[in-house]
């Protein structure tokens, strides 16, 4: 697209357009010929964050990276684990592994693996006095200076 012309505006509208043309997979260049938007004003939006667009790009390029991510889950679990001669162990394994995935990330209140911790005794830093020698050697410092003697 030449660096001529109109500047665009960017709408609700446009930026609903460019959004679903992410989301469809197209190329920024292909969506800028498309929407008729000129590089400038592009590379203006994208630099400046204009409106949140460099942001917005990022969210929606991950959010076709997730719908593909969901419909591959979907085959996945959908494969007939069974045949002729009984269950294919194989394929049970991926479905399982694929199941347990999918409920540790979108269920990480019930399935997920992470163990948080509080160390910050309810929201307040933990406060440690080191022996100022040991302190000095390490280069560390107290959080608050105490007498030790």
């Amino acid at each position: 697209m030449s660096n001529r012309g109109p500047k665009t505006e960017l709408t609700d509208k446009l930026v609903l357009e460019i959004r679903k043309m992410v989301l469809d997979g197209k190329a920024y260049v292909e969506i800028q010929q498309e929407l008729e938007i000129n590089d400038s004003t592009w590379d203006t939006w994208v630099y400046k964050n204009y409106q949140g667009f460099r942001n917005n790009l990022v969210d929606w390029k991950h959010e076709r990276i997730l719908k593909k991510c969901e419909k591959l889950s979907e085959e996945i679990l959908d494969i007939n684990h069974t045949g002729d001669n009984g269950v294919d162990s194989r394929i049970l394994s991926i479905k399982q592994k694929e199941s347990e995935f999918i409920r540790s990330t979108l269920d990480k209140k019930h399935y997920s693996k992470q163990l948080n911790t509080d160390l910050t005794s309810g929201g307040k830093p933990i406060m440690v006095n080191i022996d100022k020698d040991i302190a000095e050697k390490n280069n560390v410092a107290n959080s608050e200076p105490k007498d030790n003697s």
